[in-house]
């Protein structure tokens, strides 16, 4: 079932009894790599500049293509997960590897289209290895690895084709072809139409020919095309691929690699994201929050910054001012995070502090400008980790500061930035750090 987390508002009021109520108890149980990995995967598409959908999209005809040529039930997951991660790669790499897709049919970049093939073999390579990281084996790993190469043995990743192509990548393949064929398709009812030609148009060169054969098939069903356009697929989707649910340390663990993504993708250290999160779950117990409630903070941590994966790695990456439109794309990340998280079951109060880590107590904050008390104390506590944490690090324009002085500039910022309450416990806690 879907959460009831989705914001419409920027307002705290509409929250308090729909998000928060039941959620501190439940905590972080019963979530599987399915319900997470579903929503979560909207980022990918986001950073790669693609409508947001898109690797549910193909998860979707992929499991649909998978069932319809009869693969186990294990091979159906696998290719469920590898259609959701077969862009993943493209969310960590910085903006030296990134290209925006509007170009595509323009002009090829400064350094020929040898260096498009160089990007997309650095994709694949990196989403094989967060597969990898995630905790899938080899079949989604190399399914990932190998999704743009073709049946005739052309790819990127130099391997042979035909047989020699295993068979969860060779319908990640098509999937993946196919929905971008759809995606190119202004009206539905014509690519209802021409959807069985033009997957046999790719047979036997982009796409093993038994694979095409049946996607045609299943193109050519109603029933195919009404869960395509279904409105409610997330959901759908989420209950594909159930699995046994996640432990509290798996589900920290699996939302740990993603923030890993996050780091790599905005060029910074790899693991600042944990420690945030470990000094977040410290101040919020500091600030009488219960040990439950404290994971759901140490969540929200792990996911405060995956909306800037929808922010131009350009604009991530600039060294000099940012204009007044680039600071405009860069405050949207945190109402993009929210909605992202906002459809994980249970999640409605982590998406709420999510969206909010950037507000501040004086009014001054976005995206809401919320102010005072409607500021959820989860993301002030968030938000003063993350300050800390920035403030004791090297960054390009000053050295790391002395924990002393850190304290001194957060100080500095009590009942503006931060209630002052909230700076106090982050210095407690410092206080007893190493």
């Amino acid at each position: 079932m879907a959460s009831s987390a989705t914001i419409e508002t920027a307002t705290a009021g509409f929250l308090d009894a729909v998000l928060y109520e039941g959620e501190e108890s439940r905590g972080l149980q019963g979530l599987t790599r399915a319900t997470l990995l579903a929503p979560l995967s909207t980022a990918f598409d986001l950073a790669e500049g693609r409508p947001a959908g898109h690797a549910q999209r193909v998860a979707y005809i992929g499991v649909a293509l998978a069932e319809e040529l009869g693969l186990s039930t294990a091979e159906v997951s696998e290719t469920f997960f590898a259609c959701l991660l077969h862009d993943a790669g493209m969310a960590a790499l910085g903006a030296s590897h990134v290209r925006n897709r509007a170009d595509d049919d323009l002009m090829p970049p400064t350094g020929g289209w040898g260096d498009v093939i160089r990007a997309l073999t650095v994709h694949c390579d990196q989403g094989d290895r967060i597969a990898r990281r995630l905790g899938f084996g080899e079949n989604v790993a190399t399914a990932v690895a190998r999704h743009h190469d073709c049946w005739d043995g052309s790819g990127p990743s130099g391997q042979n084709g035909n047989g020699q192509m295993p068979t969860v990548a060779r319908i990640v393949a098509a999937a993946d072809r196919f929905e971008c064929i759809i995606d190119s398709e202004p009206s539905p009812l014509v690519v209802r139409k021409r959807g069985p030609s033009l997957v046999r148009d790719m047979s036997g060169s982009e796409v093993d020919p038994e694979v095409a054969t049946r996607l045609a098939r299943l193109a050519a069903k109603d029933s195919f095309w009404l869960g395509f356009y279904d409105r409610d697929m997330t959901i759908g989707l989420m209950s594909m691929g159930a699995g046994d649910a996640l432990s509290t340390d798996g589900v920290l663990e699996l939302l740990a690699a993603m923030s890993d993504i996050v780091d790599s993708r905005n060029s910074r250290e790899l693991g600042r994201g944990r420690r945030v999160s470990e000094l977040a779950v410290k101040v919020a117990l500091a600030c009488g929050l219960s040990e439950r409630r404290a994971e759901l903070v140490r969540a929200a941590a792990l996911l405060q910054d995956i909306g800037t994966l929808a922010v131009p790695a350009s604009v991530l990456s600039k060294p000099d001012i940012l204009t007044l439109d680039e600071m405009m794309q860069m405050q949207k990340h945190p109402a993009i995070a929210r909605n992202i998280v906002g459809e994980i079951p249970g999640m409605g109060a982590v998406a709420w502090w999510v969206g909010c880590h950037h507000e501040r107590v004086d009014g001054k904050g976005y995206p809401g400008m919320l102010e005072g008390d409607s500021v959820p104390i989860e993301a002030q506590v968030i938000g003063i980790a993350e300050a800390y944490e920035a403030l004791t690090n090297n960054r390009p324009y000053r050295r790391a500061l002395a924990r002393d002085d850190a304290a001194e500039v957060l100080r500095g910022l009590a009942d503006t930035r931060f209630h002052a309450t909230v700076i106090r416990r982050l210095e407690e806690v410092v206080s007893t750090l190493a």
